[in-house]
């Protein structure tokens, strides 16, 4: 009588635990197909914000946004990109928000320094820093595999901006960084080295640029 008791009490117990472990494998996989989800929805957002930029004829007219929305906006989400980065050889194009704006963020985007000069100007400066590594932001992860001469496009302003690459290097990551500016309009992007406590640098000078 009392080993059936025992027997019907382990039986309970290890009943709860199959209960408790499917449990844990629901909630897990709501998780992760929320998690993909999301992904899906923002990547279908960020394209269509690019087919947008190319569409729109006074591209140089944005809406900048200087703070995070606090309120909930049961609008359509859009980003308003003022350039968008192209490198070819990594298959990476990405739109770039105002340098004001509270998306510009290696966290949330590709980072448009401050001191960036965007090509309005006789010689242009443009600096761009992002994530490596395996994250969702890890927009640089294939950045090291770029060499000289290979192309960087940048379109702003309906121009199509064209440089190439002719220098790149390894620093260490202190915070700071000489940008040794040129007399020449380039871009610089810049990202860490993953593992390691260094950063990539990347120079390109402009080349050509045309209309699109």
């Amino acid at each position: 009588m009392v080993q059936s008791s025992q027997k019907k009490g382990k039986n309970k117990k290890e009943f709860l635990l199959v209960i408790i472990g499917i449990f844990f494998i629901i909630i897990g996989s709501s998780v992760l197909i929320y998690d993909y989800n999301e992904k899906e929805n923002i990547q279908k957002i960020e394209e269509k914000s690019i087919e947008e930029f190319f569409e729109d004829d006074t591209s140089d007219v944005k809406e900048i946004i200087t703070e995070e929305p606090k309120s909930e906006v049961h609008e359509e989400i859009k980003i308003n990109y003022v350039a968008i980065l192209e490198i070819p050889k990594i298959n990476l194009k990405k739109g770039l928000v105002d340098k004001n704006s509270y998306l510009n963020n290696v966290n949330r985007n590709i980072y448009t320094l401050k001191e960036t000069i965007y090509p309005n100007d006789d010689i242009s400066h443009i600096v761009l820093a992002g994530h490596s590594g395996n994250s969702s932001v890890s927009f640089f992860k294939n950045l090291y595999r770029l060499r000289n001469n290979d192309q960087i496009y940048f379109y702003y302003n309906n121009i199509k901006y064209i440089y190439q690459i002719n220098n790149y290097y390894e620093i260490e990551k202190t915070g700071k960084m000489n940008l040794n500016l040129s007399e020449k309009s380039d871009i610089t992007i810049i990202t860490c080295k993953s593992g390691t406590n260094k950063q990539y640098v990347y120079k390109a000078i402009l080349v050509n640029q045309e209309n699109y």
